[in-house]
């Protein structure tokens, strides 16, 4: 192999692995993510509560909880989204999926749940999870459920039921 060819070899593999890795995470616990209206958003995952389908944002196709209790829509959708979560902290964080009172799925980051109880407010939730945002979330599972998958996700740190 000739020197060029193996140094454009080498070159054109680094440029394309530091712009993939660009796109999507950074060592400092990240995402890069794309907002509704195009723009780049960086979101540090510690920070996300939630993640679901079910938005009210034009234009997203995932809605983030952020523990400020504010709401980030991005065009990438839930499941992009949650393996980006879970490939970039590599078991550091603890994700179940459950059901939204309409039907969806929604993904609970586990170490933001403060509160897991019986509710009878929300139409369609047997259970009311409150957030360390002071947001709260109903839930088609029993509290008992939850509890359940809370206690099985504490055993597997990073691996989603």
């Amino acid at each position: 192999m000739l020197r060029r060819d193996f140094l454009g070899l080498i070159c054109g593999a680094t440029a394309w692995s530091h712009s993939a890795r660009a796109q999507r995470s950074n060592p400092l616990g990240s995402l890069e993510l794309t907002e509704p209206s195009g723009k780049p958003v960086h979101i540090n995952i510690a920070q996300v509560t939630f993640v679901r389908s079910d938005t009210h944002i034009s234009g997203a196709n995932a809605e983030l909880g952020l523990a400020s209790g504010k709401s980030q829509g991005v065009r990438e959708n839930v499941d992009e989204v949650m393996q980006l979560i879970m490939t970039l902290h590599r078991g550091e964080m603890s994700w179940i999926k459950l059901t939204e009172p309409n039907g969806k799925l929604i993904h609970i980051n586990v170490s933001q749940v403060t509160t897991v109880r019986f509710e009878d407010r929300i139409p369609g939730a047997n259970a009311e999870l409150g957030f360390a945002s002071g947001k709260l979330q109903g839930v088609r599972e029993s509290v008992d459920d939850v509890m359940r998958l809370i206690t099985v996700v504490a055993g597997q740190k990073g691996k989603s039921p």
